[in-house]
C-alpha cells in the first residue's frame, strides 16, 4: 500500500467524542502560557496553535488546540480528557481573572476536511475563493434554507505535518453542513466520510499521536515526535525543566513509530528476550486486515537506522518498522 494514497481527495470526519472549552477574561492567555508548552502570548486574534499539557515530570495529560477569537480562547480536546483538563487549569489557577464556559453554542461540534482536495471542496461548497494559510482562522455566513443565516468558523491546522480545515458551529449546524456535504460530493472524485474507528485507522497510517492511546502520562512529547509543539524560549511552564534536560542531553529513551505485521503480535513488543517497546494502537481487521499499528520502540533498539527495517518479535513475528 502506498500510505501517501490515504490523502488524495477528500476526507470528512466528526469526532463524536470532542468537546471545547471557551476560556474568557484579561489573564486567559497569560495562564494558558504558564500551563503549556508552546508560546500562546504571540498568538494573535483569529490564529491558532497545539500546545500540550504536560506534568510536573514532564508526561503528557493532553494536546490542546487553541485559537484566539478576539481575546477569547477557544480550547478544543478530547471528551475523555475533559475533567482532568479543567481539573489542571483549576489547580494552577492563582489568582488570574478567567471564566471558563462548557458547551457554548457556537462551538459544540466540528467537521475535519483532510486531503489533497480539501480547500478546493471547501471554496466549491460555500461558494467562496478562501486562501486560508496554516493556522489562520476566518468567519464565513451561510444562508440556511427557511433558517435565515448561520455562522461558521472555518480553522487551518496543521498536526505533525498533517494538514487539515475545521468547522467549528453548533451542532445543529454541523448537522446541516454534513447534509450539505452530502448533497454535493459527486462533484468530487473521492468524498469519504470516517467514522471514530476509521479515522482511527488514518490516524495510525500517518503516525498521529492519540489521546489516550499514545499521548498519556506514561510518555513524553519528545517520544511522541511533538518537539514542534514546545517552545524552548519562551517562559517558565509546567514541566519545562524535566522537558529541557531530556532534549538537552538527549535522554529520550523511547520513539513513536508506525510498524506493520501480518500475524497477531502482542502488545509488548520482544527481539531477543530483550524488552524492546510496546503497542499503543491497533487498526480494525477490515483495514488491511489490521496490520498497521502505532507502537514506543526503544531508541537504543532502533539506534541509527534511517530507513524502514524488520525485525523478529520473540513470537516469530516479523515486525516491518516505518521511520
Amino acid at each position: 500500500m502506498n500510505l501517501s494514497e490515504l490523502n488524495l481527495n477528500v476526507r470528512i470526519h466528526t469526532p463524536s467524542k470532542y468537546k471545547f472549552i471557551v476560556v474568557k477574561g484579561k489573564d486567559n492567555i497569560d495562564l494558558l502560557d504558564r500551563l503549556t508548552t508552546n508560546d500562546l502570548k504571540s498568538l494573535k486574534s483569529m490564529e491558532h496553535a497545539y500546545s500540550l499539557l504536560v506534568s510536573p515530570k514532564g508526561r503528557m495529560i493532553e494536546m490542546l488546540s487553541i485559537l484566539n477569537i478576539e481575546g477569547q480562547i477557544i480550547l478544543g480536546c478530547s471528551e475523555d480528557s475533559l475533567n482532568k483538563v479543567l481539573e489542571w487549569i483549576d489547580f494552577y489557577t492563582f489568582g488570574e481573572e478567567v471564566e471558563i464556559t462548557l458547551d457554548q453554542k457556537e462551538y459544540q461540534s466540528k467537521i475535519m476536511i483532510m486531503g489533497e482536495n480539501s480547500i478546493s471542496f471547501i471554496n466549491f461548497i460555500f461558494g467562496i475563493d478562501m486562501s486560508l494559510s496554516e493556522g489562520k482562522s476566518m468567519f464565513i455566513a451561510l444562508n440556511k434554507q427557511l433558517y435565515g443565516r448561520i455562522k461558521l468558523l472555518i480553522v487551518n491546522k496543521n498536526y505533525f505535518d498533517f494538514g487539515h480545515f475545521e468547522i467549528y458551529a453548533s451542532r445543529e449546524d454541523i448537522d446541516y453542513i454534513l447534509k450539505l456535504f452530502k448533497q454535493n460530493r459527486h462533484n468530487f472524485k473521492l468524498v469519504e466520510y470516517l467514522n471514530d474507528d476509521q479515522f482511527n485507522n488514518y490516524r495510525i497510517v500517518n503516525n498521529l499521536a492519540g489521546y489516550p492511546a499514545e499521548i498519556n502520562e506514561n510518555y513524553n512529547p519528545l517520544e511522541a515526535g511533538l518537539k514542534k509543539y514546545i517552545n524552548f524560549n519562551k517562559g517558565c511552564y509546567i514541566g519545562q525543566e524535566v522537558i529541557a534536560r531530556l532534549d538537552t542531553y538527549s535522554k529520550v529513551k523511547n520513539r513513536l513509530v508506525l510498524i506493520k505485521s501480518d500475524t497477531e503480535v502482542d502488545s509488548e513488543l520482544i527481539n531477543q528476550d530483550k524488552h524492546i517497546g510496546n503497542i499503543t494502537s491497533y487498526s480494525s481487521p477490515d483495514f488491511y486486515n489490521g496490520d498497521y499499528k502505532l507502537a514506543y520502540i526503544r531508541k537504543s533498539f532502533i539506534k541509527d537506522c534511517e530507513s524502514d527495517f524488520n525485525f523478529i518479535n520473540n513470537t516469530g513475528s516479523e515486525i516491518k518498522v516505518y521511520l
